[in-house]
C-alpha cells in the first residue's frame, strides 16, 4: 500500500507491473494522471499540445494499489495548461435535464461557484453515447464562468446531439482535460460518466 501523499508531479507504479504514472490534478475522491510511454521515453502529455483526456482512478484505489516512487517538479507551464486547481465536478444539478426545454437560466435561479478560467472546451455527448466534437467557449467577463453561464452555454451545445433515448438523468460538467493548451469539460448527468459505471459496477456485484 502506498504510504506517501499524492501531489502534483508524483510518479507512482502500478502493482505488480512496470507501469509509471504521474499525477496531473486530483481532489479528495479523484487522482488524474499521465502515463509513460516506453517508447518515446517519455510522458504522454509532456509536450501540452493537442488535445489530451486524463486518465483518473479513485483516490481510495490510486493510494491502495500503487507504489510511490518519487515525486517530478511540476513546472508553472504545466500549472498554466493543466490547471489543476479548476473542480473536476461543476454545475451539477439534479432538477434540471438536458432532454427539456430551458428559459435561460438566470444566477438568481443558478447561484453557485464560479469557474476561474477565461475559456473552455465544453464537449458534448452523441445520441448513442458516444463524444461530439468539443466547442470553445468564452465567459462573458473574460475571466470565470458562473454555473448559469456554463449551464445555458452547454444546453445550447448539446441540444442538437440528443436523441430518443434519455442517456442521463439531471445535469452536470465534467473534466475531460486538456485541448489546444486550455482546460476540456465533458456534459453529462448529475453524475458523472466515471461514478455512474463505477454504480453500475457495484450493482452487478452480489
Amino acid at each position: 500500500m502506498n504510504t506517501s501523499p499524492v501531489e502534483l508531479g508524483a510518479v507512482f507504479e502500478a502493482q505488480g507491473s512496470t507501469d509509471l504514472v504521474r499525477v496531473i490534478a486530483f481532489d479528495e475522491s479523484m487522482v488524474m494522471y499521465d502515463a509513460w510511454w516506453p517508447h518515446t521515453e517519455s510522458w504522454g502529455m509532456s509536450t501540452l499540445h493537442g488535445s489530451f483526456s486524463y486518465y483518473r482512478l479513485s483516490r481510495l484505489y490510486f493510494e491502495s494499489h500503487l507504489k510511490y516512487l518519487k515525486t517530478e517538479p511540476y513546472s508553472e507551464q504545466e500549472q498554466k495548461v493543466h490547471r489543476p486547481d479548476l473542480p473536476f465536478g461543476f454545475a451539477q444539478r439534479s432538477q434540471l435535464s438536458w432532454y427539456e426545454p430551458w428559459h435561460e437560466l438566470t444566477r438568481a435561479e443558478v447561484p453557485g461557484p464560479v469557474l476561474k478560467t477565461p475559456a473552455v472546451f465544453l464537449e458534448p455527448f452523441g445520441p448513442r453515447d458516444g463524444s461530439k466534437p468539443a466547442i470553445l467557449v468564452h465567459a462573458a467577463n473574460g475571466e470565470s464562468f458562473t454555473e448559469h453561464e456554463v449551464l445555458n452555454l452547454a444546453h445550447a451545445i448539446q441540444a442538437p446531439h440528443l436523441g430518443e433515448a434519455r442517456l442521463t438523468s439531471g445535469v452536470g460538467i465534467y473534466r475531460s482535460g486538456i485541448k489546444k493548451r486550455l482546460p476540456s469539460y465533458y456534459i453529462w448527468g448529475f453524475r458523472s460518466r466515471y461514478r455512474s459505471k463505477m454504480d453500475a459496477t457495484s450493482q452487478d456485484t452480489p
